[in-house]
């Protein structure tokens, strides 16, 4: 099962490998329209990711043949000592390790992922969100500017009509004549535009 799954591994690049070699051509051609930019930074990398997995699995074979090498020595010294072979916690042991072997070139892919990450499959989930993001800013700022003219006008407005109270009012504090002078000149300012 441990050669099965390193074959496995090998196979599975080779034949992704074929594809996008296949596909590489079509990309080159869409990634010059507006919009498809990416695709082909997107292939680029998950060639490589791809192409990557039989270095990764090589380097992940030579530590399992190394542990491989001394636990047949082991073996090899049970031999010499007894004149036999047996099953012994050692070759549980080999078995724990192969077992190992199967998951860590399970493991190839993602490892391979580590060194070039191929994650350019939402890339068009990725605009859309950015795009609803950038709307959604906008209309923010677009509401606290509008309310900080509102505030202004707002602010604006009892400071004239402070001014015109206080240049009309009595000596008990209360305007007699100003006040609807001074209501209908801030309307007609606001009216011509002032």
């Amino acid at each position: 099962m441990y050669e099965a799954a390193a074959l496995c591994i090998n196979t599975i690049r080779t034949f992704q490998l074929i594809v996008l070699a296949i596909l590489g051509p079509l990309v080159f051609g869409i990634a010059v329209f507006d919009g498809f930019h990416h695709t082909l930074t997107v292939w680029i990398s998950r060639y490589l990711n791809i192409y990557l997995w039989l270095p990764v699995a090589n380097i992940f074979d030579s530590i399992i043949g190394r542990v491989q090498e001394k636990m047949l020595s082991l073996d090899i010294q049970q031999v010499e000592a007894t004149g036999d072979t047996f099953f012994s916690p050692t070759d549980m042991a080999y078995l724990i390790f192969l077992i190992m072997g199967i998951v860590g070139y399970c493991t190839v892919p993602s490892v391979a992922n580590y060194i070039v990450h191929a994650g350019g499959g939402n890339t068009l989930l990725y605009k859309v969100s950015s795009l609803f993001s950038s709307t959604s800013r906008g209309a923010v700022n677009t509401v606290a500017s509008g309310a900080g003219m509102v505030a202004d006008a707002m602010g604006n407005a009892a400071g004239r009509n402070r001014d015109s109270s206080a240049g009309n009012s009595t000596p008990s504090g209360h305007s007699n004549e100003g006040v609807t002078s001074g209501k209908s000149g801030y309307m007609q300012d606001k009216l011509s535009g002032k």
